[in-house]
């Protein structure tokens, strides 16, 4: 009887949102929603500053990936205690129509994609061992066992599923066409010679390109993670 009404009440404070200061704390403590606060704080500062009718491209990547973590959820549904608060909040609304859309069409920017991976501790933690054990890739030279080793576990991180299939648009802090050519062309390509001869032999049939399966999961996974993404913005903007 205790236990049922300790979570009532529970769901109760949930639903009526816990105080900006404390969600706010509560986000900036967790590594991935520190990080997506971080940046929502700076990529947004234009639009809680002053009035605007436009909400920048940045901003609203920002807002998309802190509202992709449970905490960002919290903290866009507080309970505001002072007029600057209430104020900034209001202000923010001017991102709800790009927001919602972005929200559903993640793929669209390697920049939003990345974002979401790193609100994330665990996605944020293989992107960098990625990043780190990459490096000739990106240079052009070759896909080590390392590297290869680092790209499929990030492939199997829930919030790395925008990552597979992002499109460049020219904005990102590195060569992105180039850094996608050489993913390509020297870890799929490598890994698809390197074990489909020994998978055409143990099976007697010619084997499937080694990227494939997990192409396939990435995309079987991505539109669930859209939509849930979608959804849960939805529920933020209109409370």
């Amino acid at each position: 009887m205790w236990a049922h009404a300790v979570v009532l009440a529970a769901a109760v404070a949930a639903a009526a949102g816990a105080a900006c200061t404390e969600a706010r704390l509560r986000c900036s403590y967790r590594q991935g929603c520190g990080t997506a606060l971080n940046n929502y704080l700076m990529l947004c500062s234009d639009v809680m500053s002053e009035p605007t009718d436009q909400c920048p491209e940045p901003c609203q990547h920002a807002l998309i990936a802190l509202t992709s973590t449970e905490e960002g959820k919290e903290l866009m549904n507080c309970k505001c205690e002072d007029a600057y608060c209430s104020e900034t909040k209001q202000r923010m609304e001017v991102c709800r129509p790009q927001v919602l859309r972005g929200a559903a069409n993640a793929t669209a920017s390697c920049r939003l994609s990345q974002l979401i991976c790193l609100a994330d501790a665990q996605c944020a933690t293989a992107l960098d061992y990625y990043h780190r054990l990459c490096r000739s890739m990106y240079q052009g030279r070759k896909c080590s066992n390392k590297c290869m080793n680092s790209i499929e576990i990030l492939r199997k991180q829930e919030k790395a599923a925008a990552l597979t299939a992002c499109r460049c648009d020219g904005y990102e802090n590195y060569d992105c066409p180039r850094m996608q050519s050489n993913l390509q062309r020297l870890c799929f390509h490598k890994h698809k010679k390197n074990h489909s001869r020994e998978r055409g032999e143990r099976r007697g049939t010619e084997a499937p390109p080694a990227g494939e399966p997990h192409a396939a999961a990435a995309a079987a996974l991505l539109p669930r993670a859209l939509l849930l993404l979608t959804l849960v913005l939805t529920s933020v903007f209109n409370t």
